[in-house]
């Protein structure tokens, strides 16, 4: 029955290209070049259809009155204009105009959101799904997935919290200081964040791996930050302060 009925929405799919078939074409077209990068964001692509997809689509095209060299030509032509396309939506995701990372962490979700919603239509569209399945998983567990590797430096990964973005810049601190600080006292600032449960299973080995990204990049800014003791204590005191006073 499956079967039967998927038979069924692929014709009534290709009926669509002989009502308009410049219009359709190109709208599958666009479709083929789109699902290059949805497999980056959840969606299964099936390369190895691709060709039949196409053939299928440029032979409707033939059957609805177009040349097979104009019903190619309109299919590439929208094809090779959406996979520009595409990769330049991916580009913009790491898009550095912005004031601060809580502005790129809104850039990219924003960015993500919108091929995550284009993946979708190719997958759901009658002829196009045969190339791109859908994904069973919720749009937001999608771009969490999609997203979250990304942000985690930033500290705007789903999981993180201003507790957590006051706690990295507490640890980058206590690196850029080492040299003013005895082993005690260094860890006396750190204690804890990286106490046992200070923060839930699921994130407590992301939130160490984060803290330990900051404390390594405070270390190789010691290098060329050159900060007395006096500069290093109203710092440190200034993010002591903020990593009491934060949200957890």
């Amino acid at each position: 029955m499956s079967a039967a009925l998927g038979a069924m929405s692929a014709t009534s799919a290709l009926a669509q290209v002989e009502k308009d078939p410049t219009a359709r074409l190109q709208q599958l077209g666009r479709y083929a070049g789109r699902a290059t990068i949805c497999q980056e964001f959840g969606f299964t692509i099936h390369q190895d259809r691709v060709e039949g997809y196409a053939n299928t689509a440029i032979e409707a095209g033939v059957r609805a009155g177009l040349s097979e060299d104009l019903a190619y030509g309109y299919m590439r032509s929208a094809m090779d204009d959406a996979m520009r396309l595409a990769q330049v939506d991916v580009e913009e995701m790491a898009g550095r105009n912005h004031e601060d990372e809580a502005g790129l962490a809104q850039n990219v979700r924003t960015q993500a959101r919108k091929i995550i919603a284009t993946c979708r239509e190719v997958a759901r569209d009658p002829a196009s799904r045969t190339i791109l399945s859908d994904s069973a998983l919720s749009d937001e567990i999608l771009l969490r997935k999609a997203t979250d590797a990304a942000l985690m430096p930033t500290g705007y990964a789903s999981w993180q919290t201003p507790y957590m973005r006051a706690g990295a810049d507490m640890v980058q601190a206590v690196a850029v200081c080492a040299a003013h600080l005895s082993r005690d006292k260094a860890d006396a600032y750190v204690a804890e964040l990286y106490a046992p449960n200070r923060f839930p299973p699921a994130v407590k080995d992301k939130a160490r791996e984060y803290f330990d990204f900051w404390m390594q990049k405070g270390r190789e800014m010691a290098a060329d930050t050159d900060l007395d003791a006096t500069q290093c204590n109203r710092l440190l005191t200034g993010r002591a302060a903020k990593l009491k006073a934060a949200p957890r």
